[in-house]
């Protein structure tokens, strides 16, 4: 039995509801138990841990004390990851943190360091990563793309990992500089690997934003693009929480250390071309 512990900013949150319930279900299947959860700032409208039958816990410390492995939450508040997480980067436990690791690059380096000196084992990762129809487009390609292209939806910060993931995925995490030509509510984002090779992550933010710009991925290889949509909602949350387990029970994360940081890299990087006016900016992890 692993023993799991959540530590939240507020645990009144979908993903916390998402992640409970698979791990209590289907994917943990009976090989994982919450012993415990704590939030810094809980949201009104009831105590989620009461609601839930989940011990709550006066600490993040107390929270890695009872557990085996530790998942740091926090979706909505992403540049509190860095200290919200402080005591599980620190235990030498293995710790998921949910979407990415942080809206600053160097805090996210900081997180990697932590855990490196700990020993602790790292995996962070958005859900979409693992969504059936981009791991079916993956085993199609006969040969490493030699273009990747995105498309999603929603506001760059904070959401725009959901496209930026997928695309990772595929072109891989060897990005030497980027460049966006887009504008606030559209982003652009062109990468390039230092050979030649580009991927293409277009983001649109509307009220209407999910039907002109679906969550949808390609890629190029032998002069073929296999190209999907994703559909499948409660798949990648599922395919998500099955990884998790796994590396709980293993301690090898799924997802390498560099992906993880250039995914912290693009998101910012991408607001600092944006700034200079659409100019190209060097990406170093």
């Amino acid at each position: 039995m692993i023993r799991v512990g959540f530590i939240d900013h507020h645990l009144r949150n979908y993903h916390a509801d998402v992640f409970l319930s698979l791990l209590r279900g289907g994917v943990g299947c009976g090989r994982v138990e919450l012993v415990g959860a704590f939030e810094t700032d809980p949201a009104a409208g009831g105590d989620w841990c009461a609601d839930n039958s989940v011990p709550r816990l006066a600490s993040a410390a107390e929270v890695v004390a009872a557990s085996d492995a530790i998942i740091v939450l926090a979706p909505d508040n992403i540049a509190t990851h860095r200290e919200l997480g402080r005591p599980a980067y620190e235990s030498g436990k293995p710790v998921f943190v949910d979407k990415y690791l942080s809206t600053s690059l160097a805090d996210a380096r900081a997180i990697a360091q932590l855990c490196e000196a700990h020993g602790t084992p790292l995996m962070s990762s958005s859900a979409l990563r693992f969504a059936v129809e981009v791991e079916e487009l993956a085993g199609k390609l006969v040969t490493p793309p030699e273009t990747v292209l995105a498309r999603g939806f929603g506001a760059w910060r904070g959401y725009g990992v959901h496209t930026i993931a997928p695309a990772i995925r595929l072109f891989g995490h060897k990005v030497a500089r980027l460049i966006d030509t887009g504008t606030g509510s559209f982003r652009m984002v062109t990468l390039d690997d230092g050979t030649g090779r580009r991927a293409t992550i277009e983001v649109r933010d509307a009220e209407n934003r999910q039907e002109v710009s679906p969550w949808q991925v390609g890629a190029l290889s032998r002069r073929r693009y296999e190209f999907a949509t994703v559909t499948k909602f409660a798949e990648f949350y599922e395919n998500l929480m099955k990884a998790v387990v796994r590396f709980f029970e293993t301690g090898q994360s799924p997802v390498p250390l560099a992906e993880q940081l250039v995914t912290c890299a693009v998101e910012e990087q991408a607001d600092a071309s944006l700034a200079a006016g659409g100019a190209w900016v060097d990406i170093a992890c």
